[in-house]
């Protein structure tokens, strides 16, 4: 029978290699881009509704959703929302682009997608 021998200068390597691997975790989590779209909103709006129907179907699966998430809040809300620092406003539909805490831009008022996609694109490019 043969026995198995363990050399003491490698007894903490498993323990060393897990504690890195946490590390590296937890370094992940707090570098994480916090990026989100806030959409300031009404459900009176009438341009809020056409870009409901232009554009919100179909925002979630695109590669701008990926990296700012949309975050619907009504304008009534939007007067009480304290998470951010963020300059109030009434004007509905209003997209607010929140990284890492700051707000980066602001699309103000909808008409067609082209022109909301072209301020999105200027905003993220920036």
């Amino acid at each position: 029978m043969t026995s198995i021998h363990f050399s003491k200068k490698y007894i903490h390597t498993p323990i060393i290699v897990f504690l890195i691997f946490i590390t590296s975790i937890f370094q992940s989590v707090d570098a994480k881009d916090t990026s989100l779209m806030i959409m300031i909103t009404d459900k009176n709006c009438l341009y809020c509704i056409v870009w409901e129907k232009q554009i919100g179907k179909i925002y979630p699966k695109t590669e701008i959703a990926k990296k700012f998430s949309l975050h619907r809040i009504e304008v009534k809300n939007f007067v009480n929302y304290t998470k951010y620092d963020l300059k109030k406003t009434n004007i509905t539909p209003t997209f607010i682009f929140i990284k890492n805490d700051n707000e980066v831009g602001r699309i103000e008022g909808y008409t067609n997608p082209e022109m909301f996609w072209w301020q999105v694109d200027e905003i993220i490019d920036n």
